[in-house]
């Protein structure tokens, strides 16, 4: 018995999480019968090992802020709590064991999607989960129609058109740095977090 029918995952850094992430993931409960989005930040992202991240405890606590009040929106210490490299394709399989859910969807851009091929075990990921692709409007569909290794797993590529807002983590840490206001791009509460632990100050 699956505790749910479909969830969805959304994974990043979220050093710190934004509006964008935020956004993104409401437009998913929006448009797909979803009951729970699990936001999972990484431990070690393959793709970020040349920058420091902040530690796991500030970037789960901000998410935790950021998240409060949506009945809809959880936080997972998975990858944060794993040891090792954080590959998609182990939390799906960590997932599946749990029996959490009889679909898990993972919410990515277009860009992700375009590399997907790159990522640990391609084929067993889009074999047997589902990708919500929040995509900009000059995204071109027909690419992925076109390619013969998407064909096989085009049934599990679900594209989404959304509202994009271009908020980026790495913009906001610049702006602290040269003491600037990142009012509006990230909840009060995570602002208010980022300023009393001092956070991306150099």
């Amino acid at each position: 018995m699956f505790k749910y029918k479909n969830i969805a995952i959304l994974g990043g850094t979220f050093d710190p999480v934004h509006y964008g992430h935020l956004l993104i993931a409401e437009q998913a409960y929006n448009n797909f019968p979803l009951e729970q989005i699990f936001f999972m930040p990484a431990g070690e992202p393959p793709h970020k090992q040349s920058r420091n991240l902040s530690s796991s405890e500030h970037r789960l606590r901000m998410l935790e802020l950021a998240v409060r009040g949506n009945e809809h929106f959880s936080v997972s210490r998975y990858e944060i709590e794993k040891k090792g490299l954080s590959y998609t394709v182990d939390t799906l399989r960590y997932l599946s064991g749990l029996g959490l859910a009889e679909k898990i969807y993972f919410i990515i851009g277009a860009d992700s999607l375009l590399d997907i091929f790159s990522w640990r075990e391609p084929d067993f990921l889009l074999k047997n989960g589902h990708l919500i692709v929040a995509r900009r409007p000059e995204f071109d569909i027909n690419y992925i129609y076109r390619d013969e290794k998407y064909k096989p797993y085009l049934d599990n590529i679900h594209l989404m058109d959304t509202i994009m807002v271009d908020f980026s983590s790495s913009k906001i840490r610049q702006l602290v740095k040269e003491g600037k206001s990142i009012r509006y791009q990230t909840p009060d509460a995570v602002i208010d977090y980022i300023e009393e632990n001092q956070l991306y100050r150099g």
